[in-house]
């Protein structure tokens, strides 16, 4: 790559981002400035409630680098990530939150440090995990849980926050899933990546709450591993054995030796099982969910409306 990028695409969305990003989109085409003679900003609407789609638009009338794509609902952060990396045309794609909790002048650092390490996507790392103890808490306990229970390994506190080839982000957006995660995803593809660390900034609230923390958990868990059927199937045949064990056990007791009834230890043990007989088959229902989503085949987004004075068109 040469000092200055041919072309450098900056993507972002737009939820609740009325307050955030009017200096947004200052601040990051002051910094694709220095790293690009030729920018394009692609702004992704994810059916935002308040007017940050109004404030952009304004933006897209007075220059013609910037690009608004609204889509016909909101159909979830990554969902709208992968929408806009999709319109994006750049030979590198700087990917980024518009709250600027990450600020955008990293980008000409991060340009120099992608070039010199050589690789195809350099990622955001928090040195801290900002938020709440809640906040930490919880995000602690689904880096656990993921990789504990998936074959994929993915960074912990790692950001939306990344910088990418072209040839990186193609392959990327090969990817089909109907209900992507975002990070596991960037990992699979491959190619040489290196993180970035930084200090993240803590100026709004999260809008991830607890209830979408755990559906995303759940989600990540069920896309990218198998190992929860897996233990499922190892724990149940341990059970099996234990039974077959037990039950040979009361048939030789009663064969040579009184039987006292026990009608508490056999409701606890008939209880057990139906409980864990419920746990299993909710897992498996959740596979047979994930499933069903991929087999419908249903679009992962719908653009509504672009909005954009570089292709003279507006839809």
């Amino acid at each position: 790559m040469s000092s200055m990028t041919r072309k450098l695409s900056i993507v972002t969305t737009l939820y609740r981002s009325m307050d955030t990003i009017d200096e947004f989109i200052q601040r990051a085409l002051a910094a694709g400035e220095a790293v690009s003679d030729d920018i394009e900003i692609v702004i992704v609407d994810d059916g935002s409630p308040d007017g940050s789609a109004n404030i952009v638009r304004n933006w897209v009338e007075r220059d013609a680098r910037i690009s608004l794509l609204c889509l016909s609902r909101n159909f979830g952060h990554h969902k709208a990530m992968l929408a806009g990396l999709e319109h994006a045309q750049g030979d590198l794609i700087f990917l980024i939150d518009s709250d600027l909790e990450e600020p955008p002048e990293l980008l000409s650092e991060m340009a120099q440090v992608l070039r010199g390490k050589a690789v195809d996507c350099l990622y955001g790392l928090q040195e801290r995990r900002k938020g709440g103890r809640m906040e930490r808490i919880s995000g602690h306990l689904f880096y656990w849980l993921f990789s504990a229970l998936s074959e994929v390994r993915i960074p912990q506190n790692v950001s939306t926050m990344r910088l990418m080839t072209r040839r990186y982000v193609s392959a990327l957006l090969k990817f089909r899933d109907k209900n992507p995660v975002f990070v596991p995803l960037s990992i699979l593809v491959g190619y040489p990546q290196a993180s970035f660390p930084f200090v993240k900034a803590s100026t709004s609230d999260t809008t991830y709450s607890l209830g979408r923390r755990i559906a995303l958990t759940a989600l990540a868990i069920t896309t990218f591993s198998a190992k929860p059927l897996i233990l499922m199937l190892c724990f149940s045949l341990m059970m099996a054995f234990l039974g077959i064990v037990y039950g040979g056990f009361v048939v030789v007791r009663a064969l040579t030796g009184p039987v006292q009834d026990g009608w508490a230890s056999l409701m606890a043990v008939v209880v057990f099982f139906f409980s864990l007989n419920a746990v299993f088959t909710g897992l498996m229902g959740l596979y047979v969910k994930q499933i069903l989503e991929e087999v419908k085949d249903r679009p992962r987004s719908i653009i509504r409306d672009i909005y954009s004075k570089r292709n003279s068109s507006e839809n």
